[in-house]
């Protein structure tokens, strides 16, 4: 420091001690003079009187004053005095791998970053550079985030041999792609988004033609950097876009902004901030961080990864921690209930934005006991069933999720009210509502002799009461959002349509046996029907995952029952016949043939591959016509579930047909097609049609099934 500059700071500072020192003492003296009885002015008639400071507060300048002296004379800080102690700053941890790096390399021969990797002293120093100079962007576990590429993966866009990655922390990286918003239509971005997303065998909800348009387009417009997406570019630093590692997010939403605007990706050079050690260091840091990740995910029992992998999928636990369209167990998909709107969570392996920092007692309290790290969960996380899932099965999820890609997504903040938004509330909701009890595998005295295959019915019953949580959407549910147990699997209203009925004796009534019902649960379809809307999306992630085996048990549980789930003695099994000859004659079979017989046959058999029969099915032949009637009202979009089976978009007939034509028309249909002889009023149909109205479900006849995409995802139906 110069002398100026030196005589600057100390007069600077005696100045101002000099200036505190006469404040404190002038209203020492002034306080003796203060009268708490005299008031000095009033504000809206509260009167503010001369009382006398606290005589603590003069005290406690007085320390200050006293340490501040003490201080400037032990330590540097008038000017170039180095105080008494002669402290240097050199003796700042922080600054230790300025000072000490020099020593710590010149003991080395071998400078290769596996090498240096081994040496706690450069990590360390690595670790403590790389949160003053890189944390910001890569954050303090180097697993990134957003924009911000991970570091202690094996995916690196420019490579990641030694010589890249000093290469990129000494001389930067700057990457960019052109935007193509002036270039391809909207609708030509979105097909191209949605056969990136194939790519990585991610479901979109879309026709396969529109994917093989996508490819044309991608094929015209992106190969010559991407080739055909499948292959990476170190030397120009284009990424692999059939894996799950997306930089700039990966949903669907994410891929059209990126194919609109472009990117601009920049990297700063450090080489001018920091040395050659010094990035050596970093270097080392990030080695050390990633051999020490892929041991972790090597130390991981393929077995359990594999057996979790499939259990993942029973659970269909992607299905709820993916928003739609988003990337595979980051979370984000919002669940509207009377409280609020719950955001399900990121349950990858990322440190700061999923479950990264969680151990296996961590995840079996989230999972069976509802209890997060950060607070209790809201019932909408099933744990109220996976609490009957073994210990085994746990530990091997725990296992596959560990081995996942880990997303930097942040998790949505709920929007819930008062009280609802207070976590420990919830432990209460846990006390009052949830049955701890084990769950129980014997066959209950109701059942009879019925249950011939006790084996098959007890690992139904594990997989739909436990992972299948089957529960959860097909019961009603009370005022607090609990089960009601007694009505266990009676039917419920989500999303606009009614998870149905599946209770013992609704299945025998409507006539499913066991070879439909697992047809129907594996692949989507069977002679009873076809999947449509959540259903459909359970079947794709889940249910077509798993073995028939598994799957037929689940079907053999359903149809014998349980306890409070059986089969009436006075059911009878509906056996619709068909339109009549008679039923042909009608005014009303003209407002079919019109209206359905186009596509699903004058007959009701339907026609492959335009739609399903309407004879015989399961659907049709419910008790509740809550979902004909939504059907019509709402139309219907392919599940896309098996690509020879897909059926053509049904189109609403709300602007078509009115309320008493509709209530006619499905009378009609549910007593020749499905046996039921309980008349559809006109009432029944206002009812769903307002119902689906207010939430923005229903459209007209010109409207197609992706209007959804754009309703009002915060209004709670039913």
């Amino acid at each position: 420091m110069s002398n100026f500059w030196n005589l600057w700071t100390i007069l600077s500072i005696i100045s101002f001690s000099i200036v505190m020192i006469i404040v404190v003492v002038y209203y020492w003296r002034k306080n003796h003079t203060a009268d708490a009885d005299k008031t000095l002015d009033t504000f809206d008639g509260v009167a503010e009187n001369d009382a006398p400071a606290p005589k603590l507060l003069f005290i406690a300048y007085a320390i200050a004053l006293v340490i501040a002296v003490g201080y400037l004379i032990l330590y540097p800080g008038m000017g170039n005095w180095h105080g008494l102690v002669d402290w240097e700053q050199s003796e700042d941890k922080l600054s230790t791998p300025t000072t000490n790096l020099d020593q710590q390399f010149a003991q080395l021969s071998d400078v290769s970053l596996a090498s240096l990797a081994t040496n706690d002293a450069i990590t360390n120093s690595g670790a403590m550079l790389f949160k003053t100079h890189c944390a910001a962007c890569h954050r303090d576990n180097a697993q990134g985030q957003k924009h911000f590429p991970n570091l202690i993966d094996n995916d690196w866009m420019y490579g990641g041999s030694d010589q890249a990655i000093l290469h990129s922390i000494e001389k930067g990286r700057n990457g960019a792609m052109a935007g193509y918003l002036e270039i391809l239509t909207e609708d030509e971005i979105a097909k191209v988004s949605y056969y990136l997303a194939s790519l990585n065998q991610r479901h979109t909800d879309v026709p396969p033609v529109k994917v093989e348009l996508g490819k044309q387009t991608f094929m015209q417009y992106c190969s010559a950097c991407h080739g055909d997406g499948s292959h990476s570019n170190q030397d120009m630093g284009v990424p692999v876009l059939s894996d799950d590692t997306w930089l700039h997010g990966g949903s669907i939403e994410e891929i059209q902004h990126t194919i609109l605007y472009g990117l601009n990706n920049v990297m700063p050079a450090f080489e001018k901030q920091l040395s050659r050690n010094e990035i050596l260091a970093i270097g080392a840091m990030l080695t050390k961080a990633r051999l020490d990740y892929d041991d972790k995910l090597a130390k991981l029992d393929q077995s359990a990864v594999t057996r979790g992998e499939y259990l993942a999928h029973a659970g269909d636990c992607v299905a709820c921690h993916s928003a739609e369209g988003g990337e595979p167990f980051a979370g984000g998909l919002p669940f509207v209930t009377p409280f609020g709107t719950v955001y399900s969570t990121n349950i990858t392996p990322h440190s700061s934005e999923g479950i990264g920092e969680y151990d296996f007692d961590d995840f079996k309290a989230a999972l069976v006991d509802g209890k997060g790290r950060h607070g209790y969960l809201y019932p909408a996380m099933p744990y109220t069933s996976y609490q009957h899932v073994s210990e085994q099965d746990m530990r091997d999820m725990w296992e596959y999720l560990q081995s996942i890609t880990a997303v930097p997504r942040r998790n949505d903040d709920n929007s819930m009210i008062f009280p609802s938004n207070i976590r420990l509330g919830l432990l209460g909701w846990n006390v009052v509502f949830m049955d701890t009890a084990p769950l129980s595998y014997e066959v209950p005295a109701e059942l009879g002799d019925t249950v011939e295959d006790i084996e098959k019915w007890q690992q139904g019953k594990y997989w739909v009461a436990g992972l299948g949580h089957c529960s959860e959407c097909h019961s009603p549910r009370n005022l607090a959002q609990a089960i009601i147990s007694d009505r266990i699997f009676q039917g419920n209203i989500i999303d606009g349509w009614n998870a149905p009925d599946i209770t013992a004796n609704e299945l025998y009534v409507d006539g499913w046996d066991l070879d439909s019902l697992t047809d129907f649960l594996h692949t989507g379809h069977s002679d009873k029907g076809t999947a449509f809307a959540g259903m459909a999306d359970v079947i794709k992630n889940s249910l077509s995952l798993m073995t028939r085996e598994d799957v037929e048990s689940m079907s053999y549980y359903l149809l014998k029952g349980d306890v409070n789930n059986s089969i009436a003695t006075d059911s009878v099994v509906l056996k619709p016949k068909g339109f009549s000859q008679g039923a042909y004659k009608t005014e009303i079979y003209k407002t079919y043939a019109q209206t359905c017989g186009a596509c699903h046959g004058d007959d009701g058999k339907g026609r492959e591959p335009i739609a399903p029969a309407l004879l015989n099915n399961g659907i049709i032949m419910h008790r509740d016509p809550f979902n004909t009637i939504a059907v019509a009202v709402r139309g219907l979009q392919p599940t896309y579930l098996v690509e020879d089976k897909n059926f053509m978009p049904m189109a609403s007939f709300e602007d078509v047909l009115s309320d008493q034509q509709l209530a006619d028309l499905i009378t009609f249909v549910r007593y020749h097609l499905g046996a039921r002889d309980i008349p559809v009023t006109t009432e029944d149909v206002k009812d769903v049609r307002e119902t689906l109205e207010k939430a923005g479900y229903a459209g007209g006849v010109h409207t197609t099934p992706d209007m959804y995409d754009q309703r009002d995802r915060n209004i709670n139906i039913k």
